[in-house]
């Protein structure tokens, strides 16, 4: 009966997070139309561009694995090379820790307040759309806390907490610990999101959730993968491009993880906080990292795809 209870809570948590989320994404979508579109294809004339038009876009939309697999559809159409998307792509790994930084915001009692907020903006004030986004923001910031709810009697039986502690003391580890639970949720913000959760509720240890939050990155890398099948051989290179810059981010950052530790904590004394640092700053540190870089990316993502890349670099 408590695991039903559990899997039931669970699911109703994530599942509120997510529709929340996507609500939240959606709205602002409509509301800004085509021009989500257009800053993807005209304003990615250079790498930084890129990165930018990655960044703001993931940071409206709240979905990083949306703008990504929309990447794969633009390179499959020939609407953007794969340098300009991969920019994109970096940027939008920036842009999506938008969500862990809000939710790790003491501001979970705001919940109740921005649902019913959104209620009357819709039906009392006639703003359809803010009071759908203020509405969506409402369900994450529930979602999360609910889950976490769900979560904690689970994390303080004795096995469970036996793996927690080897987690903790092995981040490859909890790396792939966040790479299937990414896998199978199919959205990092909300693994994310739920491990800042646990970790301000001191059911997680510092090094287990941040382990868990950089394996989200490569977890949600599955859905642009999955976007590329059945396409052509230029959208597959896209999506492993996509592949090995959030595998090879973490690959690079393990050797200094103690030293990556020591920088977080120094950041914030909240573990909540901590969590959504590490997720912001590991992201724009390897996005930085590698855009100087990203012909180079390219090449290897095109060379793995079984492509002879031609002289598209810009």
């Amino acid at each position: 009966m408590r695991i039903f209870l559990f899997v039931l809570n669970f699911t109703v948590g994530i599942s509120i997070f997510l529709l929340g989320l996507r609500m939240l994404g959606t709205t602002l979508s409509s509301i800004l139309g085509f021009r989500l579109r257009a800053v993807l294809t005209k304003f990615t004339s250079t790498k930084s561009r890129s990165l930018f038009a990655g960044l703001v876009t993931t940071g409206l939309v709240q979905s990083s694995s949306v703008v990504n697999a929309t990447m794969v559809i633009l390179v499959d159409s020939e609407v953007l090379s794969i340098q300009q998307a991969i920019g994109v792509m970096l940027g939008a790994n920036i842009g999506t820790t938008f969500t862990a930084q809000i939710v790790a915001l003491p501001v979970t009692k705001l919940a109740t307040p921005l649902f019913f907020s959104g209620l009357l903006l819709i039906g009392i004030a006639k703003r359809p759309a803010l009071g759908r986004a203020v509405f969506g923001l409402g369900a994450v910031l529930f979602g999360m806390d609910f889950t976490a709810s769900a979560v904690a009697p689970i994390l303080r039986l004795a096995g469970v907490q036996k793996i927690l502690v080897e987690l903790a003391g092995t981040p490859p580890l909890a790396v792939l610990a966040g790479i299937l639970l990414t896998a199978v949720v199919q959205s990092s913000s909300a693994v994310t999101g739920l491990t800042i959760g646990l970790t301000g509720r001191n059911l997680l240890t510092l090094p287990a959730a941040i382990g868990i939050a950089l394996g989200s990155n490569v977890g949600t890398v599955i859905t642009t993968l999955l976007a590329s099948m059945g396409r052509s051989r230029a959208s597959r290179a896209t999506a492993y491009a996509d592949f090995l810059f959030n595998l090879g981010g973490v690959f690079v950052i393990m050797p200094f993880f103690p030293l990556f530790l020591r920088l977080i904590k120094s950041l914030s004394s909240s573990p909540a906080r901590q969590v959504a640092h590490a997720h912001t700053l590991f992201n724009c540190i390897t996005a930085l990292a590698v855009l100087p870089f990203l012909n180079k990316l390219a090449n290897l993502a095109w060379a793995w795809a079984g492509i002879r890349l031609r002289n598209k670099n810009k």
